[in-house]
């Protein structure tokens, strides 16, 4: 929604989502609004939403539903986060974002206003479109990684100081060793800072503090990629190693403070999967909150005050949320919530100081999103906005969560997607594996690919194979180096369990994903070359080796580690691992979609597998588009997409030669 329209959207903070039946164009544009937060005195909101055509922030004063101010950052920018750190100021984080399939890229600036959209601070950082940064070739890319870019976290936005906000530096793109994160005491409203500490090792990585402001943990990676946790008292400058002992090998994960002396932690300490812990730092002595064998916590849901938790949630199969304390006032409340919306998940976002008024967002697999103000001394909850308000629940299709053997026994979890109204009987099926491909997982919620596939009268499976997060690090680690082997034989090893429930038609598959998932599309029909009666490339690679060359990720000495590590060392198991070394096994048609400026997977890429196609006469359709990233970002692209996939795959799985193939 356009923030013209925002204004009588919100003049009432409720609106209803449209009935109509749903087109392309719908499931091409970008959510309506996303991230929603409360002032720390419960008399704005901010909501995150279109400003000039990208994701701004636009703020709402709650008594009289009024806009106060709104704040835009230009073309392909885009408000990554912000913070409430005053009861009237914000902080802003900015990104560049080229592609749908591209997190948006942190470059470090992060810019202070007002409520009303007055007294804009450049705090730090520096923008890409002007100033010293510029373009770098055909790339796409804004920025020039070959130099230093110091980038700007936040920390602790210590909304009880409202000039005063906890944030850190690291720096990114240097081909050089990075350099140590440094913590700094920020002025929100002149941009000035004080150091206050640096972390122990040579990496960006996070720092923690207490509620008192100080700065007690640092995460990071070490040079080797091992997750390294180190603590220290409050006012000492001397930093100790947590991962020592019986923790040498865990992933330690600092959450929250209770008092000074208690710490809220997730690790993976115990058989491998992330559980919830209690410290005393006194004693030491560690208690387990909560714990699952089978998947690793998604989330610590901590008291409205943020003193304690109230809850955790396990979202790797259905979100499941595990309540604590059952005398806690703070946790009954939150499982009224929960029942007031059954079938549905409630987490709050957002509390003022007190307490005493939450943001609540309600989701499911077919809703994609609603937000609630809740004041608690009137008991009621008010409707805000939704997230996709012409996506009616009524008319989605329901994620069901799936689960089967592998061929070595692993049990892999997944998520089928069935056109509403159709038995789960014999259906034509498109197998989407996801992008990342390591620590990403598809989970249980609204998801924009399976919905449009569903809703044209394809069965939707998503298998989270090996390599896929929240599912403990056994799992994780078993991915590595398996981009084109354990990885693909998961999502054959999926394919062939939906076929054999009788839910697809062995004659009636295909294969799409974008990024990772473009890649493993097409290895899995090289691998299986009968298997599949069409594949859908969006942003895949065809030639690792190539690839490892040309993508960003190798502009960074993390990046380069990450290649090497988990996808291949050298040239020849690059080479081996690449489609365009077995194109010879493919049998069926290919459609290429791609943007001309994705820096992760470059052009190239495609143009390297159509000249491959070219040259052996396969058939392929081609679908490129000038000014676009990793993924169509621009909703006119992506309606075409959209568009273009169903027609493909209509004519390759309904059309009067799909079962004769």
């Amino acid at each position: 929604m356009h923030f013209r329209r925002l204004g009588l959207a919100l003049a009432s903070l409720m609106f209803s989502p449209l009935t109509q039946a749903a087109d392309a164009a719908d499931y091409a544009r970008r959510p309506d609004f996303t991230e929603v937060k409360i002032s720390p005195d419960g008399t704005y909101i901010g909501v995150v939403g279109d400003v000039d055509g990208d994701p701004g922030l636009i703020v709402v004063r709650i008594a009289d539903k009024q806009v106060t101010g709104r704040f835009g950052l230009g073309p392909n920018s885009a408000v990554e986060d912000y913070w409430w750190v005053g009861p009237n100021r914000l902080v802003v984080s900015s990104a560049l974002q080229f592609g749908s399939l591209d997190t948006p890229r942190r470059i470090g600036e992060l810019i202070g206003v007002d409520a009303d959209g007055k007294n804009r601070t450049y705090l730090l950082g520096y923008r890409a479109p002007i100033g010293r940064l510029r373009p770098v070739g055909n790339t796409g890319r804004h920025y020039d990684l070959r130099g230093k870019i110091d980038v700007a976290e936040m920390v602790d936005p210590a909304p009880y100081d409202p000039q005063h906000a906890i944030i850190s530096l690291h720096e990114v793109g240097s081909q050089r060793e990075p350099d140590n994160a440094r913590a700094y005491l920020l002025d929100v409203t002149n941009g000035v800072r004080e150091l206050i500490t640096t972390a122990p090792i040579a990496s960006n990585g996070r720092f923690l503090t207490d509620r008192n402001g100080s700065v007690r943990y640092f995460v990071g990676k070490d040079g080797h990629g091992k997750v390294q946790t180190f603590a220290r008292a409050p006012g000492d400058s001397d930093w100790t190693l947590v991962n020592t002992g019986a923790l040498e090998q865990a992933v330690v994960e600092p959450i929250a403070f209770g008092d000074a002396d208690t710490v809220y932690l997730s690790s993976d300490e115990k058989d491998g999967f992330h559980c919830l812990y209690r410290q005393d730092l006194k004693s030491g002595q560690k208690a387990e909150l909560s714990c699952d064998e089978q998947t690793d916590l998604t989330r610590t849901l901590m008291s409205f005050d943020r003193s304690h938790p109230i809850a955790t949630l396990y979202a790797s199969i259905k979100p499941e949320l595990r309540y604590l304390d059952s005398e806690d006032p703070d946790r009954i409340l939150l499982e009224k919530f929960q029942n007031s919306f059954p079938g549905e998940i409630v987490l709050p976002t957002s509390a003022t100081l007190d307490g005493s008024k939450l943001i609540l967002h309600v989701y499911s697999d077919r809703d994609p999103g609603r937000f609630f103000l809740f004041d608690r001394t009137t008991g009621k909850a008010t409707f805000l906005l939704a997230v996709r308000a012409w996506a009616d629940p009524k008319t989605m299709a329901e994620r069901q969560p799936i689960e089967y053997a592998a061929r070595d026994g692993q049990i892999i979890h997944g998520f089928l997607t069935l056109p509403p109204g159709k038995e789960a009987r014999n259906l034509p099926m498109v197998v989407l594996p996801h992008g990342g491909p390591f620590g990403i997982r598809d989970a249980w919620h609204w998801d924009e690919d399976a919905e449009w596939l569903a809703a044209n009268g394809y069965a939707v499976l998503q298998p989270n194979f090996r390599g896929s997060g929240g599912f403990g690090s056994t799992f994780y680690n078993a991915g590595r180096k398996g981009w084109n082997s354990v990885m693909i034989d998961d999502i054959t090893d999926a394919t062939r369990w939906a076929v054999k429930q009788g839910i697809a038609d062995e004659h009636r598959l295909a294969i799409f994903g974008g990024s990772y998932g473009g890649y493993a599309a097409l290895m899995s029909t090289l691998r299986e070359p009968d298997l599949y009666r069409c594949v859908i490339d969006y942003a895949g690679v065809s030639d690792l080796k190539a690839w490892r060359k040309e993508t960003d990720v190798s502009e960074t000495r993390a990046g380069r580690s990450y290649i090497e590590e988990f996808v291949g060392a050298d040239d020849a198991s690059l080479a081996a691992a690449s489609p365009l070394t077995l194109i010879d096994r493919l049998k069926v048609p290919v459609l290429i979609i791609h943007g001309k400026e994705d820096a992760r997977v470059p052009f190239s890429q495609a143009t390297e597998l159509r000249k491959a196609l070219d040259e052996r006469k396969l058939p392929y359709e081609w679908l490129v588009k000038d000014g676009e990233g990793h993924g169509f970002r621009k909703p006119e692209n992506r309606e075409e997409l959209l568009t273009k996939i169903v027609a493909f795959l209509d004519l390759n799985l309904l059309g009067p030669t799909s079962a004769a193939q």
